[in-house]
């Protein structure tokens, strides 16, 4: 990756472009694209080297934005205090591709698991002093790009999407929408082969019934759902197929629900859950809530 050797900012733009990064050009010392060349925006992004030639060629002094494809996740820190304080739970983030911009934040590049890939929004802000870019939907300003207050630079070299490191699980449930309600109390309590079906079609009800907008998150809620049921004795194949059942009715596209649900299931085995109350499966934010509308306090 470019990083010792002052190269040119075009030089630039084509290696992420050989990289695998759509990259556009940015007005002058902004972050804005330069609309003349890309009236689309980020619409107008590409690998295309011609393009990128005739880019620089009409603007030579244009900062360089790339657009990371929807398998990339990038955790935009305009706080260093936010970045120091992730990094301190998941050290391995210390090893991932990260640019310092010129206030001083950081921009650090992960690849999503396939089946949460499309599940995560660049509108919602999870953690305090973190927002999430790249995923073919957000651009982002790259070195060697300078604006008033500074330069971006890379503190440690971007890789193709490919070799980006996996985002940390952890980190992933945490910026995951909350996991959907559970089943109503008919399904009982226990770990009885019967409960297990019915649960299973509880979930599989929930995914089927999804409004479009809603259907992927739902799926992976439901999946790290039913994976909270195999160590209790359900089969993970007789979940995979039956919640990818439900996902096909609701309009999901098999290969993507299919990648969704293997994921969630796998995390779902980890983190057993608690059959001794049919509530189990509720946040503890949801079972406050339950709570109180049981008490008549709200």
């Amino acid at each position: 990756m470019l990083r010792y050797v002052k190269y040119s900012t075009l030089e630039y733009a084509l290696e992420y472009a050989r990289l695998g990064y759509p990259v556009l050009p940015l007005q002058p010392g902004e972050k804005r694209p330069y609309g003349r060349l890309v009236p689309s925006g980020l619409k107008n992004a590409t690998h295309d080297p011609e393009a990128l030639h005739r880019w620089w060629q009409a603007a030579p002094g244009a900062g360089v934005g790339i657009l990371p494809p929807p398998e990339v996740l990038v955790l935009d820190f305009d706080d260093p205090q936010a970045w120091d304080e992730l990094r301190a739970e998941h050290p391995e983030l210390a090893e991932a591709p990260r640019q310092r911009t010129p206030r001083g934040g950081v921009h650090v590049f992960l690849k999503l698991p396939q089946g949460v890939i499309g599940s995560l929004s660049t509108s919602a802000r999870k953690l305090p002093g973190l927002d999430l870019r790249g995923m073919g939907k957000a651009y982002l300003a790259a070195a060697p790009t300078e604006l008033p207050t500074g330069a971006y630079s890379w503190e440690v070299p971007l890789l193709p999407p490919a070799e980006l490191p996996l985002a940390p699980e952890g980190l992933l449930l945490r910026l995951l929408p909350e996991p959907p309600p559970p089943p109503p109390r008919e399904v009982g309590v226990g770990a009885s082969p019967r409960r297990l079906t019915a649960l299973l079609g509880a979930y599989a009800e929930g995914v089927r019934t999804a409004q479009p907008g809603t259907r992927h998150n739902t799926l992976i809620g439901y999946a790290r759902a039913a994976g909270g049921l195999v160590p209790h004795g359900l089969a993970p194949q007789e979940a995979e197929e039956a919640l990818v059942a439900a996902a096909l009715e609701a309009g999901l596209p098999e290969a993507e629900a299919r990648a969704a649900v293997r994921w969630g299931l796998e995390v779902g085995r980890s983190r057993p859950i608690n059959l001794g109350d049919s509530y189990a499966y509720q946040t503890p934010t949801y079972r406050g809530r339950v709570y109180k509308r049981l008490r008549g306090w709200v």
